[in-house]
């Protein structure tokens, strides 16, 4: 299936989602950014899909906003189509695996902090280029990103806007690995059969419990913990019961 350059393609339990506007870099305007919003809902909503799986093509994963838009996309309303898209980010329950080749820039590097395990192609280039477009960033990037790489790091990152390279950003956790570019999908697909091979509601319940406790102190986290326990263990017991 494609919506305005959005592809999507179940296969298994993993559905996969790509941006392909090559002739763009893969920058997202207001139609693109809409479909990548109705893309990620779908997914959400079917329950045949245990894995989300988010690519670019073979050169380029997202080079973030078409710049171009700029000036009829903002100010976002509350429904408006990055608002949407930011928010079917951060609601995703389910596992996001990415895998990223060529140029990750603005929007296109802070969704990977939505992602759970990102594959990064050896000539991958990251860039957070907000403070020299005179602006912020997006996608809850202030909060994730040094939750990720640590406060110094992600200070020099998101102020400096220089490029970082694919193995600058394995070495500060940006990513979970490296390989050759010709190998990023076929890695990155084979982590994502993996996880859709797993209990669905186990793995969901342990995203949100990860997402949650960044910010909690572990008193509040193992409530959460034995909430699930409690719920999740007699179930399993009781399938794990042969019958007479």
């Amino acid at each position: 299936m494609m919506e305005a350059n959005i592809t999507s393609e179940l296969s298994g339990q993993v559905w996969s989602v790509g941006i392909d506007r090559p002739a763009k870099r893969n920058a997202l305007n207001s139609v693109l950014f809409e479909a990548l919003a109705n893309t990620l809902r779908l997914a959400q909503a079917d329950v045949r899909v245990h894995c989300v799986l988010l690519h670019g093509t073979s050169s380029c994963f997202c080079s973030g906003h078409d710049t171009a838009e700029f000036g009829t996309l903002w100010p976002q309303a509350a429904d408006g189509a990055v608002t949407r898209c930011i928010e079917a980010f951060a609601e995703q329950p389910k596992p996001l695996v990415a895998a990223v080749n060529g140029a990750a820039v603005g929007f296109g590097a802070t969704m990977l902090l939505h992602a759970d395990y990102v594959v990064a192609g050896e000539g991958a280039m990251f860039c957070f280029p907000f403070a020299d477009l005179g602006i912020v960033p997006e996608a809850g990037a202030t909060a994730l990103l040094a939750r990720r790489v640590g406060d110094l790091i992600a200070r020099d990152w998101l102020m400096s806007g220089r490029p970082i390279t694919a193995a600058e950003a394995l070495r500060q956790g940006f990513v979970s690995c490296v390989v050759p570019d010709t190998d990023v999908r076929a890695v990155a697909n084979e982590y994502a059969t993996r996880l859709s091979a797993k209990p669905p509601t186990a793995l969901q319940a342990m995203r949100r419990l990860l997402l949650e406790g960044a910010t909690l102190p572990a008193s509040k986290a193992i409530e959460g913990e034995l909430s699930y326990l409690n719920a999740f263990i007699p179930a399993v017991t009781r399938r794990s019961i042969p019958h007479a």
